[in-house]
C-alpha cells in the first residue's frame, strides 16, 4: 500500500488577501503558472468523531490529479502520512483503509460528517533546474456538516506543501513571505477540523496528555499518568504505521509497549494490583507478537552486512541466499501473525482496557499515588537502580557460557527499566534524572549489542547445522559465528568502562533526597 509523507503548512488569510510573488524566496528560481482545480470531498467519521479527535481524516474526494479515497494519519515527526485508494462507490469505504483505523474505531461505525467543496488555485515554486519544490495552494472553501445539525461555513486559506525533499528548506522563507503579506498560521490543522469546530465540541483524544509542566509538588499519580499517556498515545499512533509496514513502525510500537510495561512494573505500588497485572500481561503480549518480525528483520540486516564484509574467497556455498530465504520467510510469516493479532477482538478489547487504566491513573488508584511526587517516586527508582547494580555484579561474577550470557541479558533489562523510570522523573528532578537516564541508556546499548552477538551465534549455529544436513559447506557460518563471539568479548571488555562511569554515586544524589 503506497504511503505519501505529507509535509504542509497551513495559513489563514482574509478574502482580500493577495499572494506574494515568491520571486525573492531563497532557493526559488521560478514560479510556475497558476492552475485552478475544483475539489469535492466528503469526510467520514463516527458519531463521536473518534478519527477527528485523534488527528485522523478519512475522505472521498473527486477532482484533481489525486482524486480518490484518502486517509491521513499522524506521523512520528509531527507531519502526516497519506494513504490513497481509487474512488470506487461513495458508500463503500475501502477495507484497507478501514483496517488502518480499526484501533480508533474499535467497532464503531463510520458515516459522512462533512462535505467540503474547494476551489484551489495553485502555483509551484521551482529550483534553478526546473524541479518543483513546493506547491502553494490558495483555497476558497465551502463546508457543510452532515447530521442532525447542519452548519454551513466559508473561508479562505493558503497551504504550502512540500513536493520534493529539497522543498523542506524552502518552507521557512516561503512562510515569511506569506507572513509579510498578511497571512497567519491556521488555527486548525485541517479543513475538517475547522468545519467541525464550528458545529460541535470535538472532545478529547483517546489519550488525554498530562499537564505541560509538572513539579515535585504534583501528585505521583499525575506525574506517572503523564508518562503513561505519552506512550499510550505513541502506541496507538504507530498501529496504522505497522499495518502499512512503515519503516521502524514495529520497533516504535514495541518500544511504546515496553515503556508502559516497565513503568507499571517499577511503580507497581501506585496501581490497583489486579488491573496492573492485566495491563502488564497485555503489553507483554503485544511486545512478543511484534518482536518476532522485528527480530527477523534485524538479524537479516545484521548478517547481510557482516557477510558483505567478508572476502569473497571465504564465502562457501549459497550463504546469502540461505540467510535471505530463512529470515525473510520468518519475517513475512511472523508479520502476518502480528497483523492477525492486531485485527483480532483480543487486541482491540485490550486497547479499551488500557485506555481506561491510563485515564484512571491520573486521579490515583491508591492512596500513595495521591501523595506528592517528590516524596513518593524516588524510592521505586532507587529500587530499580539497586536491581541494576545487583544484576551487573552477578553477570561479572558468572562463569563463562550461557549462564553469563543470561546474566548480562538480565542486567540489560534492568538498565532499560531504570532508564525509563528516570525519564519519567525528569519533570520532578530535571537534569539530574536526565543524566542518570542517559547513563542507563549507555549501559542498555552496550549490553544490547552483547545480547545481539549472543543471539547471532545461536542462529548461525542453526544455519551451520542445516547446511551440513543439506550437504553444503558450513565454513562461512562458522566464520561469522567466530566474529560474533569475538565481538561479544570486546563488548564485555568495553562494558567495564561504561559501568565505571554509569555507577558513579554522583549520578544518584537525587535518589537519596
Amino acid at each position: 500500500m503506497a504511503v505519501t509523507h505529507e509535509i504542509e503548512w497551513k495559513f489563514a488569510v482574509e478574502e482580500t488577501f493577495t499572494l506574494p510573488a515568491f520571486d525573492g524566496v531563497r532557493g526559488v528560481a521560478s514560479v510556475a503558472d497558476r492552475d485552478e482545480r475544483h475539489l469535492d470531498a466528503v469526510y467520514y467519521d463516527t458519531d463521536d468523531l473518534r478519527l477527528a479527535r485523534n488527528r485522523l481524516t478519512l475522505r472521498r474526494r473527486e477532482g484533481g490529479a489525486d482524486e480518490g479515497w484518502h486517509l491521513k494519519i499522524p506521523a512520528a515527526d509531527g507531519a502526516r502520512d497519506e494513504i490513497g485508494r481509487p474512488l470506487g462507490e461513495p458508500s463503500q469505504i475501502p477495507p484497507e483503509l478501514l483496517d488502518l483505523v480499526a484501533v480508533r474505531l474499535r467497532g464503531a461505525r463510520l458515516r459522512p460528517v462533512v462535505s467540503i467543496t474547494t476551489v484551489r488555485r495553485t502555483r509551484r515554486l521551482r529550483d534553478a533546474a526546473g524541479h518543483d519544490l513546493v506547491e502553494v495552494a490558495d483555497d476558497r472553501v465551502n463546508a457543510r456538516t452532515m447530521g442532525e445539525r447542519t452548519i454551513v461555513s466559508r473561508w479562505r486559506e493558503v497551504e504550502l506543501e512540500v513536493l520534493d525533499p529539497a522543498g523542506v528548506d524552502v518552507l521557512p522563507a516561503a512562510s515569511k513571505a506569506l507572513h509579510r503579506a498578511g497571512a497567519r498560521p491556521s488555527p486548525s490543522p485541517s479543513k475538517l477540523q475547522r468545519a467541525l469546530a464550528l458545529a460541535v465540541d470535538l472532545g478529547a483524544p483517546d489519550v488525554q496528555p498530562g499537564p505541560a509542566r509538572l513539579t515535585a509538588a504534583d501528585s505521583a499519580a499525575r506525574v506517572v499518568h503523564a508518562y503513561l499517556a505519552e506512550h499510550t498515545a505513541a502506541l496507538l499512533d504507530r498501529d496504522p504505521a505497522v499495518r502499512v509496514d512503515a519503516p521502524e513502525a514495529v520497533h516504535d510500537m514495541r518500544v511504546a509497549a515496553r515503556r508502559l510495561r516497565s513503568t507499571i512494573q517499577t511503580f507497581r505500588p501506585l496501581f490497583d494490583p489486579e488491573r496492573a497485572a492485566a495491563i502488564e500481561a497485555g503489553l507483554r503480549e503485544i511486545g512478543d507478537v511484534l518482536g518476532r518480525p522485528r527480530d527477523a528483520e534485524v538479524q537479516l540486516a545484521r548478517f547481510a552486512g557482516e557477510l558483505a564484509g567478508q572476502p569473497v574467497d571465504l564465502v562457501f556455498g549459497p550463504v546469502a541466499a540461505r540467510l535471505q530465504e530463512a529470515l525473510l520467510g520468518e519475517r513475512l510469516r511472523s508479520r502476518e501473525e502480528a497483523l492477525a493479532y492486531l485485527r483480532g477482538e483480543r487486541y482491540l478489547g485490550f486497547v479499551e482496557t488500557l485506555l481506561a487504566f491510563v485515564a484512571d491513573a491520573a486521579a490515583g488508584q491508591t492512596e500513595r499515588a495521591r501523595r506528592p511526587a517528590g516524596t513518593v517516586l524516588a524510592k521505586p527508582v532507587g529500587k530499580a537502580d539497586r536491581r541494576l547494580t545487583r544484576r551487573v555484579d552477578r553477570a561479572r561474577r558468572a562463569t563463562a557460557g550461557s549462564d553469563r550470557d543470561a546474566a548480562y541479558h538480565g542486567a540489560r533489562k534492568a538498565a532499560k527499566r531504570l532508564r525509563y523510570a528516570c525519564e519519567l522523573m525528569i519533570p520532578v528532578h530535571g537534569g539530574a534524572a536526565a543524566k542518570l537516564a542517559r547513563e542507563a541508556k549507555r549501559v542498555q546499548d552496550t549490553l544490547g549489542e552483547h545480547q545481539d552477538c549472543v543471539v547471532a551465534q545461536t542462529r548461525l549455529r542453526e544455519f551451520a547445522v542445516a547446511a551440513n544436513l543439506a550437504g553444503e559447506s558450513s565454513f562461512t557460518y562458522g566464520l561469522l559465528a567466530g566474529d560474533e563471539r569475538a565481538r561479544a568479548a570486546a563488548t564485555r571488555a568495553a562494558f567495564d568502562a561504561t559501568w565505571a562511569q554509569a555507577s558513579r554515586p554522583r549520578h544518584r544524589h537525587w535518589l537519596r533526597g
